[in-house]
């Protein structure tokens, strides 16, 4: 099936280019979904409602320590990944293409595993174990070959930037159809029939995106200098990179606190709707805030190449002013919990644009301080190591979802409204078996008893508060302290890094002479 097809020069293929940018919409799509949903289904289905409360804490904490404990492993499975990669035997057949065809074909089937599981209670919890492992795992392998094609396009920044803001756009989009999509679908369906089926459609446009993209995508032709580094590449190098490039070093922190602040957002709110807005409501209202997300992160991918363009602004001027901006617009999401939710719901959405607009730029600057520390490690020390960069960026993003896992759990835990997610998981249970398989019954037996339970009439104003501490303080934290530590140790601007590729450059132009002399 792979065709080991490349190309030479900076000269993107159209179809490599498009082909492999326009798959990351279907990518993120199946990625997000399981993210943001598949705690969520075991929450309200997969458990069952239980009439002994404390079995189900016992049951959705196991399920969150699972998460963590593998979430924290496949952090530290991505440098092994990236690791393989660059030793690979499969390189007649490419690169990466191996990697993200094998990766694709196994998470898709795990999530349909995950999500079409006949079983509840404790038996859930074991299958989810094992069927959450191999889905970690499969799309880790997808992740970095993925990811790492990037930086391996072109080694110019300003081709590359172009490249990083409109896969950033495509990641949005995908990820923005999971977000609105799925809760709409939801209210009208219930969990379980609307979970189900969107796991289908979004396993099925994953796959079939990977496999076009690896039968028609060309690899940039490697160097042969490249080449003969990752052969004699041991394990312990990936390592070495991020202790000996303080730029590396720096990009990977940050990535922990960004994505870290970033996923508790988008994590917590999903609950987040359902206590402050009722259950037949929230999932309207959650479908109002992801057009909002969609309209500010989109807005800020299409203006960025602008403010750096036409209006002349540096990385680290947009990175100050963006971080500031964030700061305040979580204080403000904060104190939005003593309002009426349904009357100031336009101040929230306000907020939300500022809050989203701005923190698009951290991600895109972030991801373009990856790309320039890969640079920056080749200028150094001769060595680009993509795929060992970009494993410890997966890695980093891996430790911050563990984090993320761990707020949310003790948001609920400690306002007492894993309670309310007990009960609902139970009327689910109960309108499935009671109406066999009719949704529209299951449906209304759902709301009416759910609505009973949720939103700002049923759920206490300290529990609200506790959660919204998690919801927006802790998240700003995290994003401020991302600011800073970018600002106060990432060094690379755009000047010494049209020197640096230069000057590689030039080492490439004497290394060809001296092969030919």
């Amino acid at each position: 099936m792979f065709i080991n097809k490349t190309f030479e020069g900076d000269n993107i293929p159209k179809a490599t280019k498009w082909l492999y940018l326009s798959s990351a919409m279907f990518r993120d799509l199946a990625y997000q979904f399981v993210s943001m949903f598949l705690l969520m289904f075991a929450q309200y289905c997969g458990l069952g409602g239980e009439s002994d409360y404390s079995q189900y804490l016992a049951m959705y904490g196991v399920i969150s320590l699972i998460i963590i404990i593998l979430r924290l492993w496949d952090g530290f499975n991505d440098p092994i990944m990236g690791f393989i990669l660059e030793k690979s035997k499969l390189r007649k057949f490419g690169k990466y293409r191996p990697w993200i065809f094998i990766g694709a074909v196994g998470s898709s089937i795990m999530t349909l595993l995950m999500f079409w599981l006949p079983v509840h209670g404790w038996a859930y919890v074991a299958c989810f174990a094992v069927f959450y492992f191999f889905w970690d795992l499969t799309y880790t392998m997808n992740d970095i070959a993925y990811w790492s094609v990037l930086p391996s396009l072109s080694h110019h920044e300003k081709v590359r930037s172009h490249l990083t803001t409109i896969i950033s756009i495509f990641v949005s989009i995908g990820a923005f159809a999971a977000g609105g999509i799925v809760p709409i679908l939801s209210s009208a369906l219930g969990y379980t029939v609307s979970y189900r089926a969107f796991s289908l459609i979004a396993s099925v446009l994953y796959l079939v995106s990977q496999v076009v993209l690896c039968v028609f995508m060309k690899e940039r032709k490697e160097d042969e200098s490249q080449i003969k580094a990752s052969e004699s590449m041991k394990m312990r190098d990936i390592f070495t990179v991020l202790g000996k490039n303080s730029q590396v070093r720096s990009s990977i922190i940050g990535v922990l606190l960004y994505y870290t602040g970033s996923s508790i957002l988008v994590t917590l709110g999903l609950n987040y709707f359902y206590f402050n807005f009722g259950y037949s409501d929230a999932g309207s209202y959650q479908f109002y805030f992801t057009i909002v997300y969609a309209a500010a992160t989109l807005l800020a991918q299409f203006s960025f190449q602008f403010i750096l363009n036409k209006l002349k602004w540096t990385l680290k001027k947009l990175m100050t002013i963006s971080g500031i901006v964030v700061g305040v617009g979580y204080l403000g999401l904060f104190f939005y919990v003593f309002l009426d939710p349904f009357a100031f719901f336009p101040l929230m959405a306000v907020l939300g644009f500022i809050v989203f607009y701005f923190q698009t730029f951290f991600q895109l600057i972030i991801y373009i301080n990856i790309q320039d520390s890969i640079e920056y490690n080749d200028y150094k020390f001769g060595e680009r190591r993509e795929s060992a960069v970009f494993s410890l960026r997966a890695l980093a993003a891996k430790l911050g979802n563990s984090i993320q896992q761990g707020v949310l759990y003790l948001a609920l835990l400690i306002g007492g409204l894993l309670a309310i997610s007990n009960q609902i998981s139970g009327f689910e249970q109960e309108a499935i078996v009671q109406f066999n398989g009719d949704v529209a019954q299951i449906s209304e037996y759902v709301k009416t008893h759910a609505d009973a339970i949720t939103g700002t009439a049923n759920v206490e104003l300290w529990q609200r508060v506790v959660y919204q501490v998690g919801f927006t303080i802790v998240p700003m934290l995290f994003m401020v302290g991302c600011f800073i530590f970018m600002g106060a140790t990432f060094r690379i601007n755009e000047k010494n890094h049209e020197e640096m590729v230069a000057e590689i450059e030039k080492r490439k132009v004497k290394n060809e002479e001296r092969v030919n002399e």
